[in-house]
């Protein structure tokens, strides 16, 4: 059975939310499909109890901690104890230090951390050999994004060797992203279908409150802008099969498929632009005056054209050109 662990709320001891903004994500994380959300010792402070939903791991400094702070699913700690309910961190750097692990075959419970450079070599052999090195021990993978791989090596552990993996929303901590991993796995075998994933956005909005940091447009899964086209080709193939260029309905990650103006658009976007905002479209030679005004100024101002911009613009080309 496959667990995630997303590890978020570990990342923010400097600049931690509000007790509600804590439990808002929490809840968000459960509801998009993450197994189990880890906290760090000053994250569960702030909360001040654990929400009865969920199950909850405690980031510790000492073994002693757990004692002194009951009630948590699992503990996670850098210090070697075979325990019960304790998660024993390892990092590994680099493939080639995997054998190290042969020495702790006697943890119940192990996340390896690190792991960037798996996706250079034969990244499917060191996963195996991981699974031989450790044949009775459950293995959590958290990989590092060093290369921009984190994300697709903790697919592919979940897909061909493990069960758990460790991420952290939009990739914080240098870690796979919770969303991608999340939206991957639905593709691939319809893991957890049934989870709402259209609370992306608000999950999205949330997050750069607590962090203070914006997430970029070109993030995938949960970037504003990632189903905007320019290409009036792609958007005719979008209306007309929308499979050709989108992995999954916008709508279902609380997106929309929408068409924008730029400098790499053609005759054939601005014609459905003008449709889309129920304009008269002109003459072709008038498309063509309007297109070249459009690359004119979008290329001067290195960005697309908002609706009203759009609009304006068309108006004051056709108005010139009737005169």
């Amino acid at each position: 059975m496959i667990r995630i662990i997303d590890n978020t709320l570990t990342g923010f001891d400097g600049n931690l939310p509000s007790k509600e903004e804590l439990q808002r994500f929490c809840k968000l994380l459960f509801t998009i499909g993450v197994d189990a959300v880890e906290l760090s010792m000053a994250a569960y402070e702030k909360l001040e109890k654990l929400p009865e939903e969920g199950n909850y791991i405690l980031q510790i400094d000492y073994v002693d901690d757990m004692r002194k702070y009951p009630g948590f699913y699992r503990y996670t700690c850098r210090f070697e104890q075979n325990m019960e309910h304790m998660i024993h961190e390892v990092q590994i750097n680099d493939a080639r230090e995997i054998v190290r692990l042969r020495a702790l075959q006697h943890c119940k419970e192990i996340r390896i951390i690190g792991l960037d450079d798996l996706m250079s070599g034969t990244y499917e052999k060191s996963m195996h050999e991981i699974k031989k090195l450790l044949p009775n021990s459950r293995i959590n993978l958290c990989p590092e994004n060093t290369f921009h791989c984190a994300s697709a090596l903790a697919v592919q552990w979940l897909l061909q060797c493990g069960s758990d993996v460790t991420t952290s929303f939009a990739g914080l901590k240098n870690n796979a992203a919770t969303e991608e991993i999340i939206m991957a796995l639905r593709l691939a075998v319809r893991h957890k279908p049934n989870r709402d994933l259209t609370i992306f956005p608000d999950l999205t909005r949330l997050f750069e409150a607590i962090s203070g940091s914006r997430i970029s447009n070109k993030k995938p899964v949960i970037g504003r802008d990632i189903f905007k086209v320019e290409a009036g080709i792609h958007a005719d193939g979008i209306l007309k099969n929308p499979a050709t260029y989108e992995a999954y309905a916008p709508s279902c990650v609380g997106g929309r498929s929408e068409l924008v103006i730029g400098k790499h658009s053609g005759t054939k976007a601005i014609k459905l632009k003008l449709g889309e905002l129920q304009l008269n479209i002109p003459t072709e030679e008038t498309v063509m005056k309007l297109l070249e005004a459009v690359k004119d100024i979008c290329t001067e101002y290195r960005s697309s054209l908002k609706d009203d911009e759009f609009a304006r613009l068309a108006a004051e080309v056709i108005a010139h050109e009737r005169n």
